[in-house]
């Protein structure tokens, strides 16, 4: 029954599957036989699939190795890149916390009876403590300890944001506000206790002075009110900003007039991709980093005029597992950026002032010039010479040199298997059937060339007629990274392997 369960899901929730009534997400990495198993930690269908919609984008970036797993599992944790909303939300939070300490005060000795009955508030020892609290806080001040700077990131942290070494400074700054605070608080500990009620009420207002000045360096957004539970999220409620996806429709209204209709398609395009990857959020929310990640999953996108991609939907687009030959460009990435910057710095900074900052802002994309080459005699000679020279149970050595004497695409090679190799008993030779390929007419028979024939009837002697002959294959990206090393080593320019298909055709038919 879970078995049953499990091909279900799967079929439904990409990237799923159930064990012991828990969904996990479970997906091949790049040497092809390792898997990613991470437990969703739900039972619920509708959990695991809100979970999974965020982060099904990132699935391709670690099985490409754009991404690393631990990078991954923070996603999957609901860790976000820390802001400077962040650290003001967290340094105002706390200011509001230790006005509210110090206004407690005169109730504290009945609180105190209440728990504590049989010993009584000494306010002695109470100032003599007071002093010593303000005295640290004061000498972390004077000696520029980090100490509460690595509190507040230690908080932030548990808070699941992702910090890193620009946000030292937030850190910093957030730090030497809180010791200031602290000591100040202390020092009302002592005033009210030592009976000067004076000074106490002007430490107070010192410590509502300090709140204010604070509430006007930051940014609206990070306002919040008195007592307000502390959140490392800005509540739309609390935010003066537009969504994403109301910004989108502003722009197109007043900059999409004079697009025709196949502009207007593609720059949607690029727009769905942003707002899948980082969601309909506030624009003053939408951080450098949201960008990077969605320039990283733009780019292991395929061409979707190509079939079959022109009939996926954009988060299927993003599940597959897309042959290098059919990623989209690098220009065509970089259009996205563009339309992305247009939107954020030309539109919502310069135009609307909606926006003080782009989140686009010193992030470029390198457009690469196309790879794809032909080889010469002597190139090709090279490469099968190393080829050859490798190991039998080196998948590179049977899997490219298929590619170099068929001249067949990458995913038919791939998708052979044994009882694809099959002989032809009026000529006597080998043949390898294509029955699955990109086109009607791609079903064909390729004859084997003799150098082949050893080394692929080896693979399959051992395999049953349903098993592929290429079954340790990694994925097209770990794939063509090898290819890379392969010409290095054999002093040849770097065209990709897709390069080669119609160039060698002729030479070993």
């Amino acid at each position: 029954m879970v078995h049953s369960m499990a091909n279900n899901v799967s079929h439904k929730l990409s990237h799923t599957m159930i064990r012991g009534r828990t969904y996990y997400t479970n997906f091949r990495l790049n040497d092809s036989t390792s898997f990613v198993r991470l437990s969703l930690g739900t039972d619920s269908r509708k959990q695991a699939e809100v979970i999974m919609n965020q982060i099904r984008p990132f699935i391709p970036l670690v099985q490409n190795g754009t991404m690393s797993l631990e990078e991954f599992k923070r996603k999957m944790q609901g860790y976000r890149a820390a802001t400077k909303q962040d650290f003001d939300n967290y340094l105002l939070h706390a200011l509001e916390r230790d006005i509210a300490e110090v206004e407690r005060l005169p109730e504290l000795g009945q609180w105190h009876r209440n728990i504590h009955p049989n010993c009584l508030l000494s306010a002695s020892d109470t100032v003599e403590a007071a002093q010593g609290y303000s005295e640290a806080h004061f000498q972390r001040m004077v000696n520029g300890s980090d100490q509460t700077a690595n509190e507040v990131l230690a908080s932030l942290h548990m808070k699941k944001l992702e910090l890193s070494k620009g946000d030292l400074p937030f850190a910093n700054q957030v730090g030497a506000a809180l010791d200031m605070s602290r000591a100040t608080v202390a020092q009302a500990y002592e005033a009210f206790y030592s009976k000067d009620l004076l000074r106490y009420r002007q430490l107070i207002a010192t410590l509502q002075n300090q709140l204010e000045e604070q509430k006007l360096k930051s940014s609206p957004q990070s306002r919040v009110e008195t007592n307000q539970a502390f959140s490392t999220e800005v509540k739309d409620t609390a935010s003066q900003a537009i969504k994403l996806s109301e910004a989108w429709t502003q722009y197109v209204e007043e900059k999409g007039q004079k697009w025709r209709a196949s502009i207007a398609n593609e720059n949607q395009r690029f727009f769905d991709v942003l707002i899948y990857v980082i969601g309909d959020k506030p624009i003053d929310r939408v951080t450098k980093q949201d960008i990077r990640e969605a320039l990283k999953v733009t780019e292991n996108l395929p061409t979707r005029t190509k079939l079959p991609y022109k009939r996926l939907s954009l988060p299927e687009c993003i599940d597959y597992d897309v042959p290098e030959e059919d990623l989209i460009s690098s220009q065509h990435v970089e259009k996205h950026l563009k339309i992305w910057r247009s939107l954020f710095k030309t539109y919502l900074v310069e135009t609307k002032d909606q926006l003080e900052k782009s989140p686009t802002d010193g992030i470029t994309y390198e457009v690469k010039p196309n790879r794809r080459g032909h080889f010469s005699n002597t190139e090709l000679s090279k490469l099968k010479t190393k080829l050859f020279s490798l190991e039998n149970n080196d998948w590179r050595k049977w899997y490219f040199l298929t590619l170099i004497y068929t001249g067949a695409r990458r995913g038919e090679i791939a998708s052979i298997r044994k009882r694809d190799i099959r002989l032809d008993e009026e000529t006597s030779r080998w043949y390898i059937y294509i029955e699955d390929g990109k086109t009607e007419h791609a079903q064909r028979q390729i004859p084997l060339n003799k150098v082949l024939e050893s080394g692929l009837l080896s693979l399959a002697d051992a395999l049953n007629d349903g098993d592929l002959i290429f079954s340790d294959l990694p994925n097209y990206t770990t794939a063509t990274v090898e290819w890379g090393k392969l010409m290095n080593e054999t002093g040849i320019p770097d065209y990709d392997e897709f390069g080669l298909k119609r160039r060698i055709l002729n030479r070993h038919g």
